[in-house]
């Protein structure tokens, strides 16, 4: 490939390897500031188009074969050193775990990789710990599932319990939809990993981030998601939002802090995904990578650490402090639907500002997000959590005014 993106003098010699991309306008921040880490090999199912500029290489396989992915990298490696190995997405943790053990490369051992990736380990971990935790159960049959379902009891969620997809989770809210929620929990588990069931917990969705600090493993910011009811019984974010000077901050720290440490995360990012119950906060999941670029960037954007950087370096095996500046808080509404009525407003072109504080990022095309198709995003901004989200719905209202009047 001819095209290659400049990158830092002092960063590693080898090619940072990403394994999977998505669309333009949500992964284009992330890949501008990897590219600035090292030189770039992108590993994805489909040749690079909008990606190109920032590559210094690419190469296509199955992301769901793992062989098939490292046969590719090795390709890459008998010609040009590896660095290290990045992923956003879960389902693409266990073959990451693969390739750096092949090629010698830094990152999360395999039993850290084991601990976050099957979600009854984490489970069984955290509780050992004293943990709060969402007390996942394990089921490889659906008799076992109705056992486990027994337990739980109705409301419940069942889940993938390593996922080859995103958003496979379903709630269910009786036993007539039990049956349906694991066969397609099983369709889309990895072969012999199984499901879980869990309890639907009441309550604040909160995922809590964390990076390197001279002091450890610090959580740097807070986002608050809300779930689409279009995609029900699908668990399908619709709005997320981070804010600089997170009320819940010291609520959830000391937990994110233990679960972490219960798992043995010793170093670089790490998600803890948990409810804020009438109880107290319960961790529903951790990985040791960052799951959504698009986050990344509205983190950055309020706290001023740049996230996605540190995570490239860290997969190289080293490491990059920024200074915080924090100030208001960022969110996004995703446009998504069925694909039954149009999600924008005839020749919507970006960017488009609905409002003086909120910009409308269409997508060239739509393309499908759980069971749902989406088709752009809005980003709004305010001083503070309740000033953002309201920006952000009082111009999701406009767009759908506008689109309605068309």
């Amino acid at each position: 490939m001819s095209s290659h993106a400049p990158h830092r003098d002092d960063g590693p010699a080898g090619y940072l390897v990403v394994l999977g991309s998505g669309p333009q306008a949500e992964w284009q921040h992330a890949m501008q500031r990897l590219a600035a880490v090292g030189p770039l090999l992108l590993i994805d199912t489909e040749p690079p188009t909008w990606q190109r500029p920032h590559l210094a290489a690419a190469r296509t396989a199955n992301l769901l074969d793992p062989p098939q992915v490292i046969n590719e990298v090795s390709k890459s490696a008998s010609t040009h050193p590896i660095a290290g190995v990045l992923t956003f997405h879960p389902a693409h943790s266990g073959t990451a775990g693969l390739l750096r053990s092949e090629l010698a490369l830094p990152g999360p051992s395999h039993a850290m990789t084991e601990a976050t990736t099957l979600r009854h380990r984490t489970a069984q971990l955290l509780t050992a710990a004293d943990v709060d935790n969402s007390g996942a159960l394990h089921a490889d049959s659906y008799d076992q599932a109705l056992e486990a379902a027994h337990q739980v009891r109705f409301p419940l969620v069942c889940k993938p319990a390593s996922p080859r997809t995103r958003y496979a989770a379903r709630q269910v809210t009786g036993l007539p939809g039990l049956a349906e929620a694991f066969a397609a929990a099983t369709d889309a588990t990895w072969p012999g990993t199984g499901t879980v069931i869990e309890p639907l917990f009441g309550g604040i969705e909160a995922t809590v981030y964390v990076s390197d600090s001279p002091s450890g493993p610090t959580t740097v910011a807070i986002s608050h998601g809300a779930f689409d009811p279009q995609a029900e019984p699908a668990l399908l974010p619709v709005e997320v939002v981070v804010d600089a000077e997170d009320v819940c901050t010291s609520t959830l720290e000391d937990t994110a802090s233990r679960a972490l440490a219960a798992l043995g995360h010793r170093s670089g990012p790490a998600q803890i995904r948990m409810r804020i119950t009438s109880t107290g906060p319960r961790v529903i999941s951790v990985t040791t990578h960052l799951t959504d670029p698009l986050i990344g960037m509205l983190i950055e954007q309020v706290t001023g650490i740049d996230l996605i950087s540190q995570a490239g370096h860290h997969a190289c095996g080293r490491t990059l402090l920024t200074d915080e500046s924090r100030l208001g808080a960022s969110a996004v509404r995703f446009l998504q639907g069925h694909g039954t009525t149009p999600l924008l407003p005839p020749g919507t072109v970006a960017p488009h500002y609905v409002t003086p504080y909120a910009s409308l990022q269409p997508y060239p095309a739509e393309h499908r997000v759980g069971t749902l198709r989406r088709g752009g995003h809005i980003l709004a901004s305010g001083t503070d959590y309740p000033q953002a989200t309201a920006r952000l719905r009082n111009a999701a209202a406009e767009l759908r005014a506008a689109r309605l009047s068309a």
